[in-house]
């Protein structure tokens, strides 16, 4: 799906997105200025939990579009967003450098336009890279933000408890099976 989005005076953060040309399946677009992150986001169901793997948001077999887990939704009070980190250097490919501490303060703004209209202006708190093979982020609504980054291999800043926690993940290869995964609130 190209970005269809054009500048707007009038929208804080001089951007809107065109929703009626995009497909219905399309909840919400994922910003990272000065990044190529640039990308719809889906809503992934619990019958095809991973069907965005390898569906585009039209249905079709591509390289996959950046899904919010079957346990969370856009508005869920944590969410968790999977995305490939392609060889290119596209989709979620730049989350994996936001390990470099300098790259994730050069790039602490992370913008969700959600199809409803509001504009979520995010920052990364933490970032943590791992082994998918040993181990699962366990999705929790109900936990501290906190406690969620505690363990992360790099913390920016404490987390707020108020709000949205949002968790970017993708591929990063350290390890045959790793993961990056950038929190943001």
């Amino acid at each position: 799906i190209e970005a269809v989005a054009s500048t707007d005076a009038e929208s804080p953060t001089g951007r809107t997105i065109d929703w009626d040309a995009l497909p219905d399946a399309v909840i919400a677009w994922v910003e990272v200025p000065g990044t190529g992150i640039d990308e719809p986001i889906v809503q992934a169901s619990p019958d095809a939990p991973n069907a965005y793997l390898y569906d585009d948001a039209m249905g079709q077999g591509a390289y996959g579009t950046p899904y919010i887990d079957c346990e969370c939704t856009i508005d869920s009070r944590f969410v968790m967003v999977y995305g490939h980190h392609m060889s290119d250097g596209s989709a979620f490919a730049p989350f994996a450098s936001f390990i470099d501490g300098a790259f994730a303060r050069e790039h602490d703004r992370i913008i969700v336009y959600k199809r409803s209209g509001e504009t979520l202006e995010l920052h990364p708190v933490a970032v943590d890279v791992v082994n998918a093979s040993r181990e699962r982020l366990v999705i929790d609504q109900e936990g501290n933000f906190g406690k969620i980054v505690e363990g992360a291999d790099l913390i920016l800043e404490d987390p707020v408890e108020e709000g949205q926690m949002f968790a970017f993940t993708t591929c990063s290869y350290q390890t045959r099976n790793s993961r990056t995964i950038v929190y943001a609130i």
